[in-house]
């Protein structure tokens, strides 16, 4: 990789913190007093993510964080739709179960993906000056709630090469070409984090349409059926799309299903907006055993007849197909 194109990386994580005022996270719920979320730049060596540091007392995050009103709601409605179901077997927290779009760690190919998180060259880690811990992948940015609650620093970024490309896993290092990811938020504390798109520009042609985000997601199920607290399922994931990325506005959608490969879709009225900005995010408000994985993003602009295209990349408006 290039200087020229890495410092174009640093830079978009700069970008994405800009952009990411506080009503764009608003769906998390982080407990008292909410900042902005700041951007996550690597590498994080003093202290590092792993292990975590400064943790919080248990109480601390029970009375703040874990019932009302510290309590997102959505956490409730994670733990509802999952209905009390425990891990497959112990410290299995990956069903191997088909499904539609996957097989246990295996998420099937999907067609019309502008991002698969795949290419290992687009990943800092690899290219950068970054540990694995603070990765960011092709301009997608990471970035998180740090409200002394939620600590930043707390939180991983990682590229994953097991959930996601199950049987067909290449070491990126062997053959960057041809080795698979997905893109792995992750803590034992509680969190509200993300991966911000790069700006995508409006296609000509679909001003004024709708713009439709689909993203592959999967959560851990770290219900292990043990004791009290163990079987609270109130981490999630969510999809959110900005309509003009430097607006303060974001549109929600959340994913509950654990354990398994799941899929979450999002559709936005584009209105007057002449870009876009996806956010990918996970959230949790206990010390669980959270990791939220994303892969194989999806975006299509629809104009006002109805007519859609895909994007072939999500940095390029000119690649729709």
């Amino acid at each position: 990789m290039t200087r020229t194109r890495s410092s174009r990386f640093i830079i978009a994580v700069l970008i994405a913190v800009l952009l990411m005022v506080p009503a764009a996270v608003a769906s998390a719920q982080t407990g008292p007093a909410v900042p902005p979320p700041i951007a996550i730049k690597g590498p994080r060596l003093a202290p590092p993510a792993i292990p975590h540091s400064s943790v919080l007392d248990p109480y601390v995050i029970y009375n703040n964080l874990l019932v009302p009103p510290g309590l997102p709601a959505q956490s409730l409605e994670a733990d509802a739709a999952d209905g009390g179901r425990a891990q497959e077997k112990p410290g299995r927290g990956i069903r191997q179960t088909a499904t539609g779009i996957g097989f246990g760690l295996l998420l099937y190919d999907t067609p019309n993906v502008c991002n698969n998180f795949d290419p290992g060259g687009d990943w800092a880690s690899l290219t950068t000056n970054t540990d694995i811990w603070t990765d960011w992948f092709g301009g997608w940015a990471p970035f998180a709630i740090d409200n002394g609650y939620y600590q930043a620093k707390n939180v991983t970024f990682s590229r994953e090469r097991s959930v996601g490309p199950g049987n067909t896993y290449v070491h990126a290092e062997k053959n960057m070409a041809t080795a698979q990811h997905s893109a792995k938020i992750a803590s034992n504390q509680p969190y509200a984090a993300g991966f911000g798109s790069p700006i995508i520009p409006v296609p000509e042609g679909f001003e004024g349409g709708k713009a439709l985000v689909t993203v592959k997601y999967l959560i851990w199920d770290h219900d292990t059926g043990g004791g009290m607290g163990d079987g609270w399922d109130y981490d999630w994931a969510s999809l959110g799309v900005k309509p003009g990325a430097a607006g303060d506005t974001a549109v929600y959608v959340n994913g509950y299903v654990r354990g398994e490969w799941a899929e979450m879709t999002n559709t936005i009225e584009l209105g007057e907006a002449k870009d876009i900005m996806v956010l990918l995010q996970g959230h949790s408000p206990g010390a669980f055993n959270s990791n939220i994985y994303f892969d194989d993003v999806q975006i299509a602009f629809i104009d006002a007849q109805g007519n859609g295209a895909y994007l072939k990349d999500c940095k390029l408006a000119e690649s729709v197909k």
